[in-house]
């Protein structure tokens, strides 16, 4: 039980040290979290290959493995591209 209170106490004191910098920047106007809108990624400059993987045949999954990300990131940059 001692346990249990101390890594309590200890968690809030964790978020407390991270919640008030957050606010103090918020409150100084800073924009907090990732922006937002298009941004280029790292697969633009393979659009040429993706494509001709795709056109082969190859599936999503092996793309994506190739090019070091998730299958939802590469199915997602696919239909932002038009691209299937």
């Amino acid at each position: 039980m001692a346990f249990s209170m101390a890594s309590e106490i200890k968690r809030d004191l964790i978020s407390q040290r991270t919640k008030e910098p957050l606010l103090t920047e918020k409150k100084a106007g800073v924009r907090l979290g990732r922006s937002k809108g298009v941004e280029k990624s790292k697969l633009d400059k393979f659009r040429p290959e993706i494509e001709a993987l795709l056109a082969n045949g190859f599936t999503q999954k092996f793309i994506a493995r190739r090019y070091g990300m998730m299958e939802t990131n590469l199915s997602r940059w696919l239909k932002n591209h038009s691209l299937h």
